[in-house]
C-alpha cells in the first residue's frame, strides 16, 4: 500500500482519527482562555484546579502523588505545581503525620481558600462563555459520553491510570 493509498483505511478509522483529534484540539483551545482569564489573580488553570483538589481534601490535604492522579499531570509537573502555589502562599506542604513522615501532603491554607473563593466565579463565567454554544442536554451527554470513554480505558487496560475521579 502506498503512502497516499487510503483505501485500506477503514471509515471507523478515520472516524476514530478525527475523535481523538478534535478532544486534543478541544483541550488545547481551551486551556489558553482558562489561563488568560485566572491571570489577574496570578493563576494558571492547572494552579485553579491543584486548589480545587486540595480544597476538596480538606485540612488533612492530600499526597503529592494523589494529587498527580487526580489532575492528570506527571510527578514532575505536580511537584513544580506545588513549589509554585506555595512560593504564593496558598499551600503549604509536609509531612502527613508524625509516625510516617516520608509522605508529604498539600495543603490549601486560609489564602489559598480566600484566593479560590475569588477566583470561583471568574471561572465560572469563562467555562459559560466558552460553553453557550451547547444546550444543557448536549453538555450532560458529553459529559457522559466523555466519563463511558475513560472508564473504558482503564478497564481495557488502555488507560496510563488505573483510577479515575470518576
Amino acid at each position: 500500500m502506498g503512502v497516499d493509498d487510503t483505501s485500506a483505511i477503514s471509515p471507523a478509522a478515520d472516524t476514530d482519527t478525527l475523535l481523538v483529534y478534535n478532544i486534543v484540539r478541544t483541550h488545547a483551545a481551551l486551556s489558553p482562555l482558562v489561563d488568560r482569564g485566572l491571570r489577574g489573580l496570578s493563576l494558571t488553570g492547572a494552579q485553579m484546579n491543584a486548589l480545587l483538589v486540595l480544597r476538596g481534601a480538606g485540612p488533612e490535604g492530600l499526597p503529592l502523588g494523589e494529587i498527580g492522579r487526580r489532575l492528570v499531570v506527571t510527578k514532575p509537573n505536580v511537584t513544580g505545581l506545588v513549589d509554585r502555589l506555595e512560593r504564593q502562599g496558598l499551600v503549604t506542604r509536609g509531612a502527613a503525620n508524625e509516625k510516617d513522615r516520608r509522605v508529604i501532603h498539600a495543603r490549601l491554607t486560609d489564602a489559598g481558600r480566600i484566593l479560590l473563593e475569588e477566583a470561583l466565579p471568574r471561572q465560572r463565567q469563562i467555562l459559560a462563555d466558552v460553553l453557550d454554544c451547547l444546550a444543557p442536554d448536549e453538555k450532560g451527554q458529553l459529559i457522559a459520553l466523555l466519563t463511558r470513554l475513560r472508564r473504558g480505558m482503564r478497564e481495557s487496560g488502555r488507560a496510563d491510570r488505573q483510577k479515575d475521579t470518576d
